[in-house]
């Protein structure tokens, strides 16, 4: 499975799973997807959890995200959400009541794909990457970039 950054710019945050879907976050409800996403792949990656929901707020819809691990499988879902972003949570298993139609699935071996995560945000964590990302989005989500890290070099 893909993942790659496509774009971040003005409060917009574009990524690309496998060049057959691509999701945009907008910063305007202040939900940094980003940062969220690093920290449920964390938690799945150091097996804290088995599945995480998170929202992709694309003003004024949103896309709800399942992640799940299946022993060293990662899949990951995508759902049209029947509400619009500003009714609905950031994260949790809440998020489950307020999905659609299914618009994304894809499945991988979770090591890889986390790796794939961590090269596209190493683009950004130093230099004009940095500079870009803070700029356009927000502070760089160091923490969770960093707990990610270190959580696939243990395994």
């Amino acid at each position: 499975m893909l993942f790659k950054i496509l774009s971040i710019s003005h409060g917009w945050f574009e990524v690309d799973f496998d060049r057959q879907f691509i999701l945009t976050n907008s910063d305007f409800m202040g939900c940094d997807a980003p940062a969220l996403f690093l920290n449920a792949l964390g938690d799945l990656l150091d097996g804290r959890v088995s599945e995480q929901w998170l929202c992709w707020q694309d003003e004024p819809g949103a896309y709800i995200l399942r992640l799940a691990r299946d022993c060293e499988r990662l899949i990951i879902e995508i759902f049209d959400a029947i509400r619009d972003s500003d009714s609905l949570e950031y994260c949790g298993a809440c998020l489950e009541k307020d999905i659609g139609k299914r618009v994304y699935k894809g499945e991988d071996k979770i090591n890889p794909f986390v790796k794939s995560v961590i090269t596209e945000f190493g683009l950004y964590e130093n230099g004009n990457g940095k500079y870009l990302y803070q700029n356009h989005w927000g502070a760089f989500p160091q923490e969770q970039y960093n707990r990610l890290k270190k959580s696939l070099r243990t395994k």
